[in-house]
């Protein structure tokens, strides 16, 4: 298992009460909601990066639709389901 190290930030004095209120009502450590806080945010940033790259490769090599196509596509979901009668 890895050691945990100590991280030193500053950080609002507004952020810091809600952060006690949090860890009173839920009788957890402000350590530890911290460290799930950032866990959950270094977790989507890497998700978003690799999925912004996957993106450009797929604009680099042609794996795109043209933004009227999209609009338009939407457009015909929206009249058809206008005309789908809804069960009662």
């Amino acid at each position: 298992m890895a050691k945990n190290i100590k991280v030193s930030a500053r950080i609002s004095r507004r952020l810091d009460e809600k952060l006690e209120k949090i860890a009173v009502l839920t009788g957890r450590p402000k350590e530890s909601l911290i460290n799930d806080a950032l866990s959950g945010y270094a977790k989507y940033q890497s998700e978003f990066v690799k999925a912004v790259r996957q993106g450009m490769r797929d604009h680099k090599e042609g794996r795109v639709v043209a933004h009227e196509d999209v609009v338009a596509e939407f457009e015909r979901r929206k009249q058809q389901r206008r005309r789908v009668p809804r069960a009662a």
